[in-house]
C-alpha cells in the first residue's frame, strides 16, 4: 500500500442497514477518508429496493443490496439474507479495513476479523439493547432479548479493533456511551468518541430554496417520525391557540403515515405541514423556517446518553431547542443555554417551555467553533492513520 495523508492508504467497506440516502454519520465519516485518499465503499441495505444498486457520492462508492423487507421488528427476518449478500460482496472486494455502523451490521465485521483477520472499526450510533425498553415493552420476552443483545453487544465491542462511540460525558450531571463500555470493562484507549456534530462550512454554503417563513411560532421536528405518541403533548399544548403556532415536520418514519391520519382525526384545526424526505444537503433550509426544534424522544438509556444530531445542528443556527430532562442533551443545552429541557412531557410542561424559548437568545458561534465536524474529522484520521500502522 502507498503511503497516504493518514498512513497508508487502505480499501475500507463501510456496512449500513439502511438505503444510505445518505446516512449523515456515514457520510461524513466515509467523506472524510475519501478526501484523506482512502477508496471507501458503503454496503447498504436497501429494503424499499427504490433507489441505484450502484452509485457514486462524492467518491463514495455505494453498493446497495437487498432482500426487500418492511422496517420495524419484522426486518429481523430478512436480516440474515442481507448478511449473505453483504458477506459475498465483501469478499470480492477483499478490504483492508471493514467499519460497521451500529449493532446490526456489526456481525459482518465479527465474522470478517474471525476468519479474514481483517481490522474492523465498530461504530456505535446506539445502545440496541435499550429498544427493547420502549413504549412500555417490559415483558418476559423483552428481558431475555435485552440481556442477549447486550451480551452480543459486549462481544462485539471486546473484538474489534476499536470502537467509535457518538457521545460521552461533557461534564455534566450524565454519562454517554463511552461510559457505559468503560463501566462494561472496555478498555478506554480503545474507545474513541466522534461527535455525530454537524459540517459548519456545509451548513453556511447550503443551496438555498425559496421557501418562505410563516409568521406564526414554528416548531419543528427534524427527523423520521417513529412513534405517534411522541407528538401528542406537543399537540395539546398548542391546540387551544392554534393561530399562534405551527408545526414542521421534516423526515419521514415508519410511523408518519399514522401519524398524518392521527393529526387529521384529532388535531385538524392545527397547523401541522409534513414536508417528507429532504435531501441532506438541503436540511439547513428547513432549519431556517423553525423558531424552535422539538428534540424530545420516548426515555430510554440510550437517550439519556445521547445527544441528537438535530440538537446540534439547531444549535449552530441559533435555533433553540426542547430536550429530555436527565439527559445528555441537559447538559448540553444548560450548557450553552440554547433550550429548554423537559421531563413527561406535559401539555403545561410544553406550554411553559414554549414562552421560554420565545425570548431565548444564546451564542450560535460558540457551539459553532467546539461542536464542529473539522475537528472530529482530525480524531477519525488519526485513528485510521494507527490502524494503518502509521505514526501520530
Amino acid at each position: 500500500m502507498e503511503r497516504g495523508l493518514i498512513g497508508d492508504l487502505m480499501k475500507v467497506v463501510m456496512t449500513v442497514s439502511n438505503p444510505f440516502k445518505p446516512d449523515p454519520r456515514v457520510y461524513k465519516e466515509a467523506k472524510s477518508l475519501v478526501k484523506a485518499g482512502h477508496e471507501v465503499y458503503v454496503i447498504a441495505w436497501d429494503r424499499e429496493g427504490k433507489y441505484p444498486e450502484e452509485d457514486m457520492i462524492d467518491g463514495i462508492k455505494v453498493i446497495r443490496l437487498g432482500p426487500r423487507a418492511t422496517y420495524g421488528s419484522a426486518m429481523v427476518l430478512k436480516l440474515p439474507l442481507f448478511y449473505l449478500n453483504a458477506f459475498n460482496l465483501i469478499l470480492k472486494l477483499k478490504p483492508h479495513v471493514i467499519h460497521t455502523h451500529d449493532f446490526d451490521t456489526a456481525v459482518l465485521g465479527f465474522i470478517f476479523k474471525r476468519l479474514k483477520g481483517t481490522k474492523w472499526i465498530y461504530d456505535v450510533h446506539d445502545l440496541y439493547f435499550t429498544f427493547f425498553s420502549m413504549e412500555g415493552k417490559t415483558g418476559f420476552l423483552q428481558k431475555v432479548l435485552r440481556e442477549l443483545v447486550r451480551r452480543i453487544d459486549l462481544l462485539f465491542t471486546k473484538h474489534a479493533d476499536q470502537i467509535i462511540v457518538a457521545t460521552q460525558s461533557i461534564g455534566g450531571a450524565h454519562e454517554g456511551l463511552r461510559e457505559c463500555y468503560v463501566k462494561e470493562g472496555i478498555p478506554p484507549e480503545k474507545i474513541m468518541t466522534i461527535w455525530n456534530v454537524p459540517d459548519v462550512e456545509f451548513f453556511e454554503r447550503f443551496d438555498r430554496l425559496k421557501l418562505k417563513k410563516s409568521n406564526k411560532f414554528t416548531i419543528g421536528f427534524i427527523g423520521p417520525q417513529r412513534t405517534v405518541s411522541n407528538f401528542i403533548a406537543l399537540f395539546e399544548a398548542i391546540k387551544y391557540e392554534p393561530e399562534k403556532y405551527k408545526v414542521l415536520l421534516v423526515g419521514e418514519g415508519k410511523s408518519t403515515k399514522k401519524l398524518k391520519q392521527f393529526v387529521r382525526e384529532r388535531y385538524s384545526n392545527l397547523d401541522v405541514e409534513f414536508f417528507g424526505n429532504v435531501d441532506y444537503k438541503l436540511v439547513p433550509n428547513y432549519y431556517l423556517l423553525c423558531d424552535a426544534v422539538f428534540a424530545w424522544y420516548p426515555p430510554r438509556e440510550n437517550i439519556k446518553r445521547a445527544i441528537a444530531i438535530k440538537v446540534f445542528e439547531s444549535a449552530s443556527l441559533g435555533i433553540p431547542v426542547i430536550v429530555n430532562k436527565g439527559s445528555l442533551m441537559e447538559d448540553f443545552v444548560k450548557e450553552y443555554r440554547c433550550g429548554v429541557a423537559v421531563e413527561t412531557p406535559s401539555p403545561m410542561e410544553l406550554q411553559r417551555a414554549l414562552i421560554l424559548l420565545r425570548r431565548m437568545k444564546f451564542r450560535s458561534k460558540m457551539v459553532q467553533k467546539k461542536w464542529n465536524w473539522r475537528n472530529e474529522k482530525r480524531k477519525l484520521q488519526r485513528m485510521y492513520l494507527l490502524l494503518g500502522g502509521g505514526d501520530v
